[in-house]
């Protein structure tokens, strides 16, 4: 995995929003969702869309990955505005069935040919937000390989669908999210998803909550976040990160590993910790994962620091 693809923390802004848009690059995302539903008005869309190429541009100057969140009903007008160069994911939303998902890659397919970009470099993200996209989750994972990542089966849209209050004292997904968690698992792509902390107030800004969020996810496995609002983007980014006390005892396990399987033996219990394969594995991935973050974030300070300097200059 190259240090691209380290997705811990993104924001998603409608595209018709300047002011969002402008300051998108100075936030230390690792993904910008440049939106064309849900946030922007019926009215304003056709309009939005003129804003797409463009927005692309700006909102990469610090170093984050593009994504454009279309419309469910406006596919062909939505892929026509935001497949340009520059672009890394596309997000399907509401996706219910894997004909929609085929659909959709043969529309970014040929807008790829026709605009110099490599075939099959940009993404699809197909958000799960229905009951019949539960259903069908496996068929939608697997239907095309421009899906890298699979899960969540949660948010406003699913609560809706469901008929429950999206802000309450339990899990009112459990059954979407592991259900679409599976299917990932069975496709071979990457976990998306967090785990259920309650949040009764709804708010989209507060920087504990995120990062009590980030690193619950972290440490059962996963490690993508989002959000609305620029506070939760370095709490993502931390709790999604191994600290140094973390690093340095996966360090000290893979050095006790190593001593365990010289002396022939398959685990032992060493300074009360029992150490055997299982334990190694999670060192050795903990260990890459904190490299990438740091080489990430390395990548998105130097890009941001040429930008500054060149609007600066």
């Amino acid at each position: 995995m190259s240090s691209g693809m380290v997705r811990r923390s993104g924001l998603t802004m409608p595209v018709n929003n300047p002011r969002f848009v402008q300051k998108a690059w100075t936030r230390g995302c690792d993904f910008i969702i440049l939106d064309l539903e849900d946030s922007v008005p019926p009215a304003e869309k056709a309009h939005a869309r003129t804003l797409v190429r463009e927005a692309i541009d700006m909102v990469a100057k610090g170093g984050a990955e593009v994504w454009v969140r279309i419309n469910h009903h406006l596919v062909l007008e939505d892929l026509e505005a935001s497949v340009w160069p520059g672009l890394k994911r596309i997000n399907y939303p509401k996706a219910e069935t894997a004909r929609e998902i085929w659909l959709v890659d043969r529309i970014i397919s040929r807008l790829e040919k026709e605009r110099g970009i490599p075939s099959g470099h940009v993404e699809i993200g197909a958000n799960v937000e229905t009951a019949l996209g539960v259903a069908n989750a496996l068929e939608i994972a697997a239907a095309s390989p421009r899906i890298t990542d699979f899960g969540g089966g949660g948010g406003y849209d699913m609560s809706r669908d469901l008929g429950v209050e999206m802000f309450v004292d339990f899990n009112q997904f459990v059954y979407g999210s592991g259900e679409l968690e599976l299917a990932a698992r069975v496709a071979g792509l990457e976990v998306h998803s967090t785990p259920y902390m309650p949040n009764p107030s709804g708010s989209v800004s507060d920087g504990d909550h995120a990062f009590r969020v980030a690193e619950a996810t972290r440490k059962l496995g996963f490690r993508m976040g989002g959000g609305l609002h620029p506070n939760v983007v370095e709490p993502q980014n931390r709790g999604l990160t191994p600290t140094a006390e973390e690093v340095e005892v996966a360090r000290r396990v893979l050095e006790m590993y190593e001593k365990v399987s010289a002396s022939g033996r398959a685990w032992a219990a060493v300074e009360g910790t029992v150490v055997d394969w299982y334990e190694a594995r999670r060192a050795r991935d903990l260990l890459e994962w904190a490299e990438l973050c740091e080489g990430r974030d390395r990548e998105k300070e130097e890009t941001a620091a040429r930008a500054m300097g060149a609007d600066n200059g």
